[in-house]
């Protein structure tokens, strides 16, 4: 793809966001137009609202069980990058921190006002508008990836979060569970860097990509097409942390700080202020909202390597909700009713629906993202829609799906606060991911030439997502249905999560960043 392709790409993407902007006007028109019947359905949900805050971390080790010869780390040539909000514990241990790409603030209205007034004359709107074209020109050159397709791109990775969202959010006794597919999708890049052979083919394959050059491009492509530290904050981080008595190969090093952005440490592995210095990177990379996960992570003597990823998202709501409006109700768990405080809001909106499920979605201030909230039926458990083909061709097509009305939505949400943290070392091998946790097998050789027999000890990851009114935490939202099939005749919907449901956040025009099941809010 060349620079005026990628334009006009992007061009494309701005006219998505103002078609969805109509499609909210459509919905609107057409609850006027639709009849009056039917079927109900509950969720007492948010007003205007709030702000979402997510935040999400994978850590892979690799262990090793014999090595020839220690070296320092070769660090010519990697110094000289700088990161914001490298402390100073992390300096002592750097090797090479990720430049990131520059944030640019997009322009408001409000700045161009002049008088202070609130009111815009045709001149400051003239100027705010010519302001903003050219803060999206230069933002578009910034994120421009010689190569990369972002249809393709958004594509790959939902195809990846289809393959494993029925593994990673299988049932555990009626726990809370969640992911980021976007956060798993980097660390397992970085995982293809380190590897060859059969190793690294199995972790292509379930990435979707053949080839390791083609999945640089792909990952920095996603990288930047949801990098946001504006009104709202999407940024993914990562990093390497290597023991500092053995010689790296510097190229593989160079890799992975210039195609995944990875800040590069090397330190005593076992020592307690070497596992502080790795806690405080991660805590800093998700703004402090996964410390109490983050408190039990250890190097551990036997580790050669830790690879890290971090994803933090923050993010307002385009309608506000109203702290008045929340009121208790019940939440029907599987461990008995509960009470709870739920966020209440009627608004036109879209409503979705298939065979098991009704689901609508709730936009982001800026028009920057969404979050889905799925509910299944009466009857219909949330684990079975983790296999339903309509489920997934709804979270692959939006507005395109097939299935949806424009009514208004009474829409009635527990506020929650939930986080789960898992080791998917076992849920990958199900996935095909075998050989990288096998010692008699693995093959990790671009890591280091003077190490033998390595290979993946622990997998594992964490995610805490916070709904409120305000937030600047991580939200979900779905609906109650009674029943599936049937077209909802009804101009008016009464759309209550009040059992466990499933929830997507995603970014831009739909790439997934964080996945979950609510049980207990």
């Amino acid at each position: 793809m060349n620079q005026r392709e990628f334009m006009e790409g992007v061009s494309e993407i701005d006219e998505e966001l103002l078609e969805r902007s109509e499609r909210n006007k459509e919905a609107v028109s057409a609850t006027k137009k639709s009849g009056n019947t039917g079927r109900a359905n509950r969720i007492r949900s948010w007003r205007r609202g709030g702000v979402i805050v997510a935040a999400a971390l994978l850590l892979l080790c690799v262990t090793v069980i014999a090595w020839k010869s220690y070296h320092k780390p070769d660090e010519e040539g990697m110094a000289g990058r700088t990161q914001a909000g490298e402390t100073h514990v992390l300096n002592k241990y750097l090797i090479a921190a990720a430049k990131y790409p520059e944030a640019l603030k997009q322009p408001i209205s409000a700045d161009f006002d002049l008088n202070g007034d609130g009111v815009i004359t045709p001149d400051e709107n003239k100027a705010f508008m010519q302001a903003d074209r050219e803060w999206g020109q230069k933002n578009a050159e910034l994120r421009y990836v010689d190569g990369y397709d972002h249809s393709l791109g958004k594509a790959k990775l939902l195809e990846f979060n289809a393959k494993v969202m029925k593994q990673f959010l299988k049932e555990n006794n009626h726990e809370n569970r969640l992911y980021s597919p976007i956060n798993i999708y980097m660390a397992l890049g970085m995982l293809a860097e380190t590897s060859e052979g059969n190793t690294r083919k199995q972790v292509l394959d379930l990435l979707g990509m053949e080839k390791v050059e083609d999945l640089r491009t792909q990952v920095k492509g996603l990288w930047l097409s949801v990098y946001k530290d504006d009104k709202m904050k999407s940024v993914l981080a990562a990093s390497v942390w290597l023991r500092d008595d053995i010689t790296y190969n510097k190229s593989t090093m160079d890799t992975l700080a210039q195609e995944y952005y990875a800040s590069s440490f090397a330190g005593k592995m076992g020592s307690e202020e070497y596992s502080k210095a790795f806690q405080s990177w991660l805590n800093e990379q998700t703004d402090g909202i996964l410390k109490e996960q983050i408190s039990g992570l250890k190097l551990d003597p036997q580790t050669v390597m830790a690879l890290a990823t971090t994803v933090c998202f923050s993010a307002k709501w385009s309608d506000e909700f109203r702290k008045e409006n929340t009121k208790q109700g019940t939440f029907h768990a599987a461990g008995g009713d509960m009470q709870r405080d739920f966020m209440n809001d009627s608004r036109t909106g879209w409503y979705f629906w298939g065979d098991q499920f009704g689901a609508i979605r709730k936009e982001f201030d800026g028009l920057y993202g969404f979050m889905h909230f799925i509910l299944p039926d009466e009857g219909v458990s949330v684990y079975d829609l983790l296999a339903d083909e309509q489920v997934l061709e709804y979270l692959q097509k939006g507005f395109d799906y097939e299935n949806k009305k424009g009514v208004r939505i009474n829409a009635s949400i527990p506020k929650f606060d939930v986080s789960s943290d898992s080791d998917l070392t076992e849920d990958l091998k199900k996935l095909g991911i075998m050989d990288a946790f096998d010692e008699n097998v693995a093959d990790f050789s671009p890591v280091s030439e003077e190490i033998e027999n390595i290979w993946i000890s622990k997998v594992q990851h964490g995610v805490r997502v916070i709904a409120d009114e305000e937030g600047v935490k991580a939200a979900a939202y779905t609906a109650e249905i009674a029943a599936g099939a049937a077209r909802p005749p009804e101009e008016e919907i009464d759309f209550v999560l009040d059992r466990p449901f499933l929830f997507v956040i995603c970014m831009g025009d739909g790439i997934p960043m964080f996945v979950g099941i609510v049980e207990n809010p």
